[in-house]
């Protein structure tokens, strides 16, 4: 890629995905284990829970996240996993992560 050449149209389209408030951290705690609703909401800080839901089906939708529902518990137990295409990120959060351990200051809560 050079300054003059327009912007691949996927990679501007991946990094506008990634780039949506919560999206990216959503994704790195699916990458550990299928989590609960309840358990994305506290592991990520400030985030509403009209916020999550809206980010979580449009991570399922464009197929990154996978919605499982267990009817046979009670209440019925909804998990929500990484899916293979949110999986091979991995190598990318790790590597951004790994920046951000060296480059980014810690930020003050608001």
């Amino acid at each position: 890629h050079t300054a003059s050449a327009p912007m691949c149209q996927h990679y501007q389209a991946a990094m506008e995905l990634l780039a949506k408030r919560w999206t990216g951290l959503i994704l790195t705690i699916l990458l550990d284990q299928p989590a609960r609703f309840s358990k994305i909401s506290t592991a990520v800080d400030g985030i509403s829970d009209r916020m999550l839901s809206q980010r979580l089906v449009e991570l399922e939708e464009i197929g990154m996240v996978e919605r499982k529902v267990d009817a046979a518990q009670r209440p019925v137990l909804v998990e929500y996993a990484a899916t293979q295409m949110a999986r091979e990120l991995a190598p990318v959060f790790a590597a951004l992560q790994n920046w951000a351990e060296k480059w980014m200051p810690a930020q003050v809560a608001e």
